[in-house]
Formats: C-alpha cells, structure tokens, sequence
C-alpha cells in the first residue's frame, strides 16, 4: 500500500489545482474592451499615443520634455509640426538663403533653442521658444520687421514662429533644419552664449 501513497498524493494535488484553476475560471472574465482589437480600433490607440507622447509626463518639466523631444525630431514630429495649422503666417527659409542676406543683415536673428546651444554668428538675441510670447519687449516693436528665428532641428522654432504669427508678427521666418541644416552647410557657429 506504501507504494500507492505518492501516485495517490500527486494525483490527489493535481486534482485540486484543476479545481482551483476552473473555479478562478468562473470568477475571471478577460477585458474585451482593450484599446487595441483586431476590429479597427488599432488606429485610434495610434492616434491617442500619439497625442499623450506630446503631453510633458510627469516628472518632467515643460523645458525638459521638449529639449527630450527635440533629440528625437523623427519619433516627435507629430508634437512639433503645426505647418498643418490653417492661417500659418511664417515662411520658411534656407541655410543657404539665410547665409546670402546676412551679408546686409536687415533682420533680428533669434536663437529659441532650449537649452542655450552654441549661437550661428550674427545671432542677436537668445529668447526660449516657451517664452517668446513673454518677452515681446526683446523683439522689435514694430510688427512688420524681419524676425528669424532658428533652434537646433527646426522643431521648437515652428512653434516660436507661429506663435509670433499668432500675435500678428507678419515678417516671420524660421531656419529650416535649424542649426543642424546651418552646420550641415558648412557655416560657422560661434559662442554658446549672448552676452
């Protein structure tokens, strides 16, 4: 009898952890309401990560989500690109452009980037893309004057020049590619400060 005690326990243990597991069957009912489901719902999920990864999360501040964001211009070109914004009212300009006019600079260059980069030469001011609306006594009084504004990839100075736009700035231009285009080029770079 000693050697049918253990088959006996085993399949006595088995036995309770088949009715173990049908019993939390009957209790567990899976989540059907998952934002992802082979029914199409995969491209809302996409559009709501898309929206969040633009949010600052916690434990960021707004300076540091975007100076994060601005390393991965390609993963966060959603959260910086509002050339889709009906009424844009800044231009574009080239590296290339831009070098040509600075021979009879007529214009305020503006570097937005954050945090302070090294400046393209001729840079007149250094203003954080967050706070240009803020610093409105940095620009030229006049709404009509030339302003340029580039940051690092040309991400943080879109919003920058929208915003300029936004409050009636109408002579708005923003480096394409930003200082990566200008060094790309082959133009020179000069402090990392302005003072």
């Amino acid at each position: 009898m000693n050697k049918y005690k253990i088959p006996i326990i085993i399949l006595v243990i088995s036995g309770l952890g088949i009715l173990t597991w049908s019993i939390i069957g009957l209790f567990y009912k899976p989540n059907n309401n998952l934002p992802i489901k082979n029914d199409g719902n995969f491209q809302k999920f996409v559009d709501a990560e898309i929206t969040d990864k633009c949010q600052t999360p916690e434990g960021y501040t707004d300076e540091q989500w975007a100076e994060h964001m601005s390393h991965h211009p390609d993963r966060y070109k959603e959260c910086f690109d509002i050339s889709k914004n009906i009424g844009t009212t800044y231009q574009n300009i080239t590296s290339e452009d831009l070098k040509q006019i600075m021979q009879s600079k007529d214009f305020t260059l503006i570097d937005v980037h954050i945090p302070e980069q090294f400046h393209i030469v001729g840079t007149d001011k250094f203003i954080p893309y967050n706070t240009i609306d803020q610093r409105l006594t940095d620009l030229p009084s006049d709404k009509n004057a030339k302003i340029i504004l580039y940051c690092r990839s040309g991400s943080m100075s879109k919003i920058a020049a929208q915003t300029l736009a936004d409050l009636g700035y109408n002579n708005v231009y923003d480096l394409q590619g930003g200082l990566n285009a200008w060094k790309e080029a082959g133009y020179s770079i000069g402090s990392n400060s302005l003072q």
